[in-house]
C-alpha cells in the first residue's frame, strides 16, 4: 500500500494555495497519487477520459455502493459498466465529496505501465482544478500562480461534453485532436489519415503495431515532417495511424484522433479546462529518446507469470527477420535475465544506435532459443526521431 507520507506527497504548500505533488511518469504516462475513502491509490492522469474510474476489486474494500449502470465512450469501444459513489476523493489538498466513479478493469493498464494502477483521474475532476504538468521533474503543480503570459503559448480548446480538443496542424492539414495525457502516443483516426494522405505520402511506414489491452485492428507508424500547435512546431514527429474500427470514438467519422504525451511531454503544460485552454512552455529539461525508433521492432508487456511476452512484431523489422513471434516470452537480453528488469529497462535494451547487436533468448512452447539481430532505424531515417 502506498504511504500517505511518500507517494501522496505535497512537496511545498505555498501562497495562494499553490502546491506541488510528486508524480510518477512511466512510458510517457503520468500517474498521480489520489486519496479515496481514506486509502492512498495511484491513478492515471487522463485528460482523454470524461469520467474518473476506480479499479473494480477496490469497490468492495472501499465500501462503495453501486448507484447506476452506465455506458462509457472509450477510444476503441463503448464500455458497459457500473458507477459507484466515493465518500471522498482527494487530489493534493483538493477534496471532492460524494464523487461518482465508473468501475473499470485496470489490469491491462497496470501491465502496460508496469505499475499497480488503481484508477483513472478524468475530466469530471480535472476541469475543477488548474494544474501544471511537468513530465521531466516529474511533478504536478496545483493552482499555479503565474500570470497567464508567463505560462507560455496559449492554445484555445474546443470542448465537446467533458472532452477537450486542440487545433493541431499536421504539415498543411488541419486537425482537431483530443488532448489525452493518458495516451503515450499521438494517434490519428483512419478518416484523418485519409485526408492527410491525399496531400502527402510518407517515405516509410512501420506496420504491425498493436495496442495493449482491448484488441484493435493493427495500426502503423508514420513520421510527419512537422506538427504544429499553439504556434509551436516540432519536427520528425512519429504518429500512430489506427485502421478502421467498429466501436468507440475512433469509429466516428468526425473524430480526428488524439494528441498524446509523446508531444505534450516536450512542454510544461498548464491545464485550465474551466476556460477551455492550455498553456505550453518548452521544457528545457526535456530529453528526447533519440533511439526510440532505432530498435529491433517488438512491443511487449508483462504477462500473468510476471515475465514479458511479445505483443507485436513490426513488419520487416530485425525481430521479424530473426523469427520472433507474437506470444514469445523474452527470457533474457544479451545474457541478462529480464525477470528483474522494469519495462523501461527492458525497452532500453532493445534499442540503441543503429547496428547495435541484440541477442534475445525467447521461450516458445516450452523450448528456449537465442536469436541474434541488430537495431535498425525504423522511422525518420537520417534524423533523431522525437526531437
Amino acid at each position: 500500500m502506498l504511504l500517505r507520507s511518500s507517494l501522496l506527497l505535497i512537496l511545498a504548500l505555498q501562497t495562494y494555495g499553490q502546491e506541488r505533488v510528486a508524480i510518477k511518469v512511466t512510458n510517457n504516462v503520468p500517474l498521480v497519487p489520489v486519496h479515496v475513502n481514506g486509502r492512498d491509490l495511484l491513478f492515471v492522469l487522463d485528460t482523454g477520459n470524461e469520467r474518473s474510474a476506480i479499479h473494480s476489486p477496490l469497490v468492495t474494500s472501499l465500501n462503495m455502493k453501486t448507484v447506476a449502470n452506465v455506458k462509457v465512450l472509450r477510444n476503441y469501444r463503448i464500455l458497459e459498466t457500473t458507477a459507484v459513489e466515493a465518500s471522498t476523493v482527494e487530489v493534493g489538498t483538493h477534496l471532492f465529496a460524494h464523487k461518482i466513479l465508473t468501475v473499470a478493469d485496470m489490469r491491462p493498464a497496470s501491465r502496460a505501465l508496469d505499475a499497480e494502477v488503481d484508477g483513472i483521474l478524468g475530466n469530471d475532476i480535472l476541469q475543477e482544478i488548474v494544474f501544471t504538468l511537468n513530465y521531466s521533474k516529474p511533478e504536478l503543480t496545483l493552482n499555479p500562480v503565474q500570470a497567464d503570459r508567463s505560462r507560455g503559448a496559449t492554445l484555445e480548446l474546443h470542448q465537446d461534453g467533458e472532452q477537450f480538443f486542440a487545433h493541431v496542424q499536421l504539415m498543411s492539414q488541419a486537425t482537431d485532436l483530443l488532448v489525452d495525457t493518458g495516451a503515450n502516443s499521438t494517434n490519428l483516426s483512419w478518416s484523418a489519415w485519409q485526408r492527410l494522405s491525399h496531400q502527402w505520402k510518407p517515405t516509410t511506414i512501420v506496420e504491425g503495431v498493436t495496442r495493449a489491452g482491448v484488441p484493435t485492428p493493427p495500426a502503423f507508424f508514420a513520421c510527419l515532417p512537422t506538427l504544429s500547435l499553439g504556434g509551436l512546431t516540432t519536427s520528425d514527429q512519429v504518429v500512430r495511424i489506427q485502421a478502421q474500427v467498429e466501436s468507440g470514438a475512433f469509429a466516428k467519422e468526425s473524430f480526428d484522433g488524439i494528441l498524446g504525451s509523446d508531444v505534450l511531454r516536450k512542454f510544461e503544460v498548464t491545464f485550465d479546462f474551466k476556460h477551455s485552454r492550455i498553456f505550453l512552455k518548452a521544457d528545457p529539461a526535456f530529453q528526447p529518446d533519440i533511439y526510440r525508433y532505432s530498435t529491433i521492432g517488438v512491443q511487449f508487456a508483462r504477462n500473468d507469470r510476471g515475465g514479458y511476452s511479445v505483443m507485436s512484431v513490426w513488419k520487416n523489422s530485425p525481430a521479424d527477420e530473426a523469427g520472433v513471434l507474437i506470444g514469445d516470452e523474452i527470457k533474457s537480453v544479451d545474457g541478462d535475465f529480464t525477470d528483474s528488469m522494469s519495462t523501461t529497462q527492458l525497452s532500453a535494451r532493445l534499442r540503441g544506435k543503429e547496428g547495435t547487436p541484440v541477442t534475445l533468448t525467447i521461450e516458445r512452447d516450452g523450448r528456449t532459443s537465442a536469436l541474434m539481430m541488430h537495431t535498425r532505424q525504423m522511422l525518420c531515417p537520417g534524423h533523431n526521431a522525437g526531437q
